[in-house]
């Protein structure tokens, strides 16, 4: 295994709860861009920008939305499931980067396609996002008893299509990680942009790799898997097993449709004697609390059983 995984882990406070607020999808404002970056699939992607997305991408909604998770000092942590840019490039990095140093708690965040929409040098892309992703997919971070980890399903595509895909060599340290973090009782939280799961898009724009994905958290478990690319507030479980699987709308989208509204999710961990009690809130971009989903998990044997509690 890579030495940019740690053999062990420490210990952790059985007695603290972990909050964490899940956010996706922001398509940050589009700053000054070079044309010489737009003889490719860009110029298509910018079409469809200019007709329809910027109008319903509002950076004031995402910006409405911040200031009520500042509002909940028991947050943690804010997860950002890709697609922070429109056309991934360099200026769209620098961008965001920008706009992540000024958040009230450091964020943690994965590349979407978007951002990988084509081939760009590491130094001029992923590289400046440093302080809150990779370098490395996939990558942890560990708060409490709670660990974060990161994968990377964006990679450029054709024309027409943004499926993503996992390689077998993220596969093989993710199975890594979730069996030694779930031996050292942590609770287990995946980030990937990709949903794997079988509906929720269309082939075109799916994971690719998704059997191979759900025959690793079928075997080694884990507490619950977060995505974006949807652009939906979806709670169902990951394809072919039964680990919970969240996905969220755009956090910038205005849209009647109350699933596909701007909002955002509180994940609550606490340690429970048989595993880990989590628990899901949903705020819309007023704050107003929509819905709550509770269910304890337990380990053993690095099976994953989930109970659900209402």
């Amino acid at each position: 295994m890579s030495d940019t995984l740690p053999a062990s882990f420490p210990s952790f406070r059985h007695d603290v709860t972990v909050n964490l607020a899940h956010i996706s999808d922001p398509h940050l404002p589009v700053p000054a861009l070079r044309a010489r970056d737009f003889f490719n699939k860009r110029a298509f992607s910018l079409a469809l920008w200019k007709a329809s997305r910027k109008h319903h991408h509002l950076f004031a909604i995402t910006e409405k939305i911040l200031t009520s998770i500042e509002t909940h000092k028991e947050i943690n942590a804010i997860l950002i499931t890709g697609d922070l840019t429109n056309f991934g490039t360099r200026e769209e990095f620098e961008f965001a980067c920008q706009w992540l140093k000024k958040f009230f708690i450091s964020p943690i965040i994965i590349p979407g396609n978007h951002d990988m929409m084509m081939p760009e040098p590491f130094e001029k892309s992923l590289a400046l996002w440093k302080p809150w992703t990779g370098p490395y997919f996939p990558f942890i971070r560990l708060i409490e008893g709670v660990a974060i980890i990161g994968l990377n399903s964006a990679v450029p595509t054709p024309l027409f299509k943004a499926y993503g895909r996992l390689d077998p060599n993220q596969l093989k340290k993710l199975s890594f990680l979730l069996e030694h973090l779930g031996q050292a009782g942590y609770c287990r939280i995946v980030m990937l942009h990709h949903p794997p799961k079988i509906g929720l898009m269309d082939n075109v724009k799916a994971l690719k790799d998704m059997n191979e994905f759900s025959a690793v958290l079928r075997e080694k478990g884990a507490e619950l898997v977060l995505h974006g690319h949807s652009h939906k507030m979806t709670f169902t479980h990951v394809e072919g097993c039964s680990v919970p699987l969240l996905g969220t709308s755009s956090v910038s989208m205005k849209n009647k449709n109350p699933l596909r509204q701007a909002g955002w999710t509180r994940i609550s961990c606490k340690p429970s004697s048989q595993g880990w009690l989590m628990k899901l809130c949903r705020f819309d971009e007023d704050g107003i609390n929509l819905w709550t989903k509770e269910w304890e998990s337990t380990q053993s044997d690095a099976l994953f059983q989930t109970e659900w509690v209402h």
